[in-house]
């Protein structure tokens, strides 16, 4: 499995705290963790079809279990958030 890499000028932008815009405002910090779960949950999502993808690949001797090894240690790495940003554009 071929995990792609973010660049040094993304990873800064991910890390970097960002305000909300009106956080007294009750209803817009509402829509903003609503909207940071949505895309935690796609995330987790994506996340969970790469493992079945894994598994089912494993299962049917399409990779061997070095591989299976590898791609499950190298997907560890990918934190949600990430998957989620990675996979937006396919997944709406």
């Amino acid at each position: 499995m071929n995990i792609p890499k973010l660049s040094q000028n993304a990873l800064a932008a991910i890390r970097e705290i960002k305000p909300i815009a009106s956080a007294a405002d009750p209803e817009n910090r509402k829509e903003w963790v609503l909207a940071h779960a949505r895309s935690m949950r796609v995330g987790l999502r994506l996340v969970l079809a790469e493992i079945d993808e894994i598994g089912i690949s494993l299962k049917n001797g399409w990779i061997s279990p070095d591989q299976a090894a590898n791609d499950l240690a190298a997907l560890e790495e990918v934190p949600v958030m990430v998957a989620a940003i990675f996979y937006r554009g396919s997944t709406e």
